[in-house]
């Protein structure tokens, strides 16, 4: 592994490289007056629910934001409410929860993952985004199928007055957008091909990517927008993206090669068509299919596992929302999704690893080697309601949302013989009731809080009859938030200060059985159980002056167990200590910026011991307690530099200069032991990463 220090002399050979561009920050103005400006980039909660105190990063705010490249989309990793994950996993923790039970929205189409690789970009390109909403917990009806949070991301509407283009160049990745008008008509169409994994070895040793994880990734975008007549669109939307990683633990003996490969993907299509009525109703449909992709494929030695999913996915969105009276607003809509999945796995029936597996990084199959293809069916039908009251001071945001479940599998029990399949078919309803409520105790002090119960179906791989259980149910979770926010100052200071208490229930996990001869088809059983609790405070300068910032620090719990177990344990996911520091600062044509960022290290559980096994003639590790220890803490500090420099009424240039991880810190991502367990090193994600920029707008 001392080859992959290699790494920081390829990425200051690669600082020469630069990005190029040209775009415009133009947009039409939405159809509804009091959507947000087309240009601006918000990171918010939830509009109608403003109970969890998330704060809205404004464009300009997001595109100086230190260690983001300027993609707008990273601008919500710097936000308090998401833990970080491992640096090859791209995944949202937020407020204790798994990475799957957070749901992805564009334009409320559900999509698998929202960033490429190890979080290194969005899968949409900055000028294609209008806002980015997180919400951790707490919101309302319209969203369901999660037990975790919300992410949701709203394309910018097009220009219909002129035309526009982009081009990027860096050494990650190159990307382009343009769009062209005609009318009352505009169409864009965009794309990204990341090659990092070609352009390093030309510069550094080729089995660099042995020990660090170096995705390769694309995406691509098309959208068209009709502008029917006043306040009414019509939008046709084409989105994919494609990954691919591979991680390795080299080895002498070629039987003892461990190496894991991971690729995903997905496209959508859908239709979108908004309308604000002359009484201020407001009506949108938004019907959609598409295609995901999943694969996994690993091995140690000649050994190998694999997990192949590919998913039909459609359905459709619907809302009407109105004033009733002038203290009420009611909505109401449809929330329709189906997946029909095509599966196949081979391999241990521990690898893939599940939360809470006793694992480590390259741990070889076990002898439970089985193999199992199926089908399943999951369609999703939702009727919600929300009613919003103003009863002065207090606004108060009842709702609820009933959704039927069809679950179909092909198979009840693993094949056997020439025996026929036996599939089975049920309807899995759940009753959702939330509320959020805020008090406006004074001009400068509220108050809120929100109350909700939340249910999430069980996936298609879970449905397996060999690998997982074709008969399992929706897992649930309660959701309990708290807020005061203060602004100390003057508004015009722009100071706010914002606490968040939070707590999550979670039931019928799906879990490992621990029954030493399970019944046949329940390798998962429901007897998972969970809960997450903390506290979030941030403080924040709003942009006025050419300054903003924030400090945003968050103290929480995350424990999983077993029903009936006396105790709880640590959550693969859990850190009790996140702290962010961002500022940044103008200063006439040059800006300053930093960030710098603290985490817990992710909970292990240490391998304490081992023995020989003498029928596989290799050493089996013993595990001390689960989650007992911890990697290192995780911190950096990544910085910005950019000088703009004006060519003409329309045209300026800009060079930048980002450095990640100025402290010249090797963070430790997961821990590789020796073969026979006497001795163990840390896999590091990247090291410091210097990219220089230069970029036109027009």
């Amino acid at each position: 592994m001392r080859r992959a220090c290699s790494l920081a002399r390829a990425l200051t050979a690669l600082t020469a490289l630069g990005t190029l561009g040209a775009r415009t920050a133009h947009a039409e103005e939405p159809i509804a007056a009091t959507a947000p400006d087309a240009q601006a980039v918000e990171v918010r909660g939830a509009p109608a629910r403003a109970s969890t105190g998330a704060p809205v990063v404004s464009a300009d705010e997001g595109a100086r934001l230190a260690g983001s490249q300027g993609d707008a989309g990273k601008s919500v990793l710097a936000l308090p409410g998401i833990t970080r994950g491992a640096f090859d996993s791209g995944a949202l923790i937020v407020w204790g929860s798994a990475a799957s039970d957070t749901r992805v929205y564009v334009d409320g189409v559900e999509v698998p993952y929202f960033f490429h690789g190890s979080a290194l970009r969005s899968v949409l390109p900055s000028e294609l985004v209008q806002s980015v909403s997180l919400v951790p917990g707490g919101f309302g009806p319209e969203l369901g199928r999660g037990t975790g949070g919300a992410l949701r991301v709203k394309t910018k509407p097009l220009d219909l007055e002129a035309n526009h283009g982009a081009l990027g160049l860096d050494p990650l990745d190159a990307h382009a957008v343009a769009s062209v008008t005609s009318g009352a008509h505009a169409v864009a169409v965009g794309g990204r091909y990341g090659y990092f994994d070609r352009v390093l070895p030309l510069v550094t040793d080729r089995d660099v990517g042995d020990y660090v994880v170096i995705p390769r990734y694309r995406d691509w975008q098309a959208k068209a927008t009709f502008s029917l007549r006043a306040r009414e669109e019509l939008s046709l939307v084409l989105l994919g993206a494609r990954d691919e990683a591979r991680r390795a633990l080299p080895s002498g003996d070629p039987s003892a090669v461990r190496a894991e490969t991971t690729t995903r993907g997905f496209q959508r299509a859908y239709a979108r068509y908004r309308r604000v009525l002359d009484d201020g109703a407001e009506v949108e449909a938004t019907p959609f299919v598409g295609s995901d992709e999943d694969l996994y494929a690993a091995s140690f030695g000649d050994v190998p596992a694999s997990v192949e999913a590919r998913s039909l996915v459609y359905g459709m969105r619907a809302s009407y929302r109105a004033p009733l009276a002038r203290s009420i607003t009611l909505a109401l809509g449809l929330d329709a999704l189906g997946t029909r999945a095509t599966l196949g796995r081979t391999g241990s029936l521990t690898i893939p690893g599940r939360e809470g597996d006793l694992t480590y990084f390259g741990r070889p199959p076990g002898g439970d080697v089985a193999t199992d293809a199926w089908s399943t069916h999951v369609l999703g039908l939702a009727p919600w309601l929300e009613a919003q009251v103003d009863l002065g001071p207090l606004t108060v945001t009842p709702g609820v949302r009933v959704e039927a479940s069809l679950i179909e599998t092909s198979r009840l029990l693993p094949q056997r013989g020439l025996t026929p399949p036996v599939g089975s078919d049920r309807v899995d309803v759940a009753l959702d009731p939330r509320v959020a409520a805020r008090l406006r105790v004074s001009s400068r002090v509220s108050l809120g809080a929100s109350l909700g119960r939340y249910h999430q179906p069980p996936t298609p791989q879970d449905l397996s009859a060999v690998f997982g259980t074709p008969a399992l149910i929706s897992s649930s979770a309660l959701h309990a938030t708290a807020v005061a926010s203060i602004t100390p100052l003057s508004p015009e200071a722009g100071l706010s200060i914002d606490a968040v208490g939070f707590y999550k229930r979670l039931s019928n996990l799906p879990v490992r059985t621990r029954a030493a001869t399970p019944r046949l088809a329940t390798a998962l059983v429901q007897d998972g159980e969970g809960r997450a609790y903390g506290l979030e405070l941030l403080v924040r300068k709003k942009l006025s002056r050419g300054l903003f910032g924030w400090i945003s620090y968050t103290l929480s719990r995350s424990e999983r167990r077993y029903v009936g177990d006396p105790s709880y344990r640590l959550f693969d996911g859990d850190q009790p200590h996140v702290l962010a520091v961002v500022a940044s600062q103008q200063l006439g044509e040059w800006t300053l910026g930093a960030r710098f960022r603290y985490t817990s290290g992710l909970p292990q559980t240490a391998v304490v011991a081992a023995y020989r096994d003498l029928r596989g003639d290799r050493a089996e590790p013993i595990f001390g307690a689960q989650n007992a220890a911890r990697l290192p803490a995780f911190y950096a500090l990544d910085l910005r530099v950019e000088r703009a420099f004006s060519l003409s009424e329309r045209a300026r240039l800009v060079l930048s200069l980002d450095v990640l991880d100025a402290t010249f810190h090797r963070n430790a991502e997961a821990i590789a032991y020796a073969p026979s367990f006497a001795s163990h090193a840390y896999v590091t994600g990247l090291p410091t990463v210097a990219l220089a920029g230069a970029k036109v707008e027009l």
